[in-house]
């Protein structure tokens, strides 16, 4: 069953590499290492739990067949995104977050409201380290989703199995 959930988990693991960020920043200010294990353990629980909704449902959710008529990878833009939006904690010399909480949790708010509101799942570093691609496919409809794939899309006119994991966010099952 397609899911605010799912989406939503998805969103959450792009942020992973943000509080690993902010582990070592901890670690480079010498501060507590429970802080650093604190964020490094919240940036894998947010991994794994993303591995294993896409495991369930790709197991488990309803079967849909999806006719691609044309598609894009989108997942290229990875490195750029990752030097956007980690570039500025790395390269500030006095962030403490271990005394901003409310900061912190401003910011990644916004960082999840942003990749939320535009669908831009394709930025998410967790997903390429499972090793999925994001693809841009319109169907035999015309109507343009986001497929997440772990195998390289190469040809038009195919039709794939999927599962749906929110609206318009298809989780490729089969070959």
């Amino acid at each position: 069953m397609p899911s605010a959930f799912a989406k939503m988990l998805l969103v959450a693991s792009s942020l992973a590499p943000v509080l690993g960020a902010i582990a070592v920043i901890n670690i480079a200010n010498q501060g507590p290492w429970q802080h650093s294990l604190y964020w490094f353990g919240f940036a894998l629980f947010l991994a794994f739990t993303c591995w294993a909704m896409l495991t369930y449902q790709s197991k488990n959710a309803e079967k849909h067949q999806v006719h691609i008529l044309k598609f894009e990878r989108t997942d290229q833009e990875i490195l750029a995104f990752l030097l956007a939006y980690l570039l500025p904690f790395i390269s500030t010399d006095n962030i403490a977050f271990t005394s901003g909480w409310l900061v912190l949790a401003y910011i990644l708010g916004m960082i999840s409201l942003v990749i939320a509101h535009v669908g831009a799942f394709h930025f998410n570093p967790v997903m390429w380290l499972l090793k999925y691609h994001f693809y841009a496919v319109k169907d035999s409809n015309g109507i343009s989703h986001v497929l997440i794939s772990r195998k390289q899309i190469t040809k038009i006119g195919i039709t794939v199995q999927t599962v749906r994991l929110a609206h318009n966010i298809y989780l490729h099952t089969g070959d």
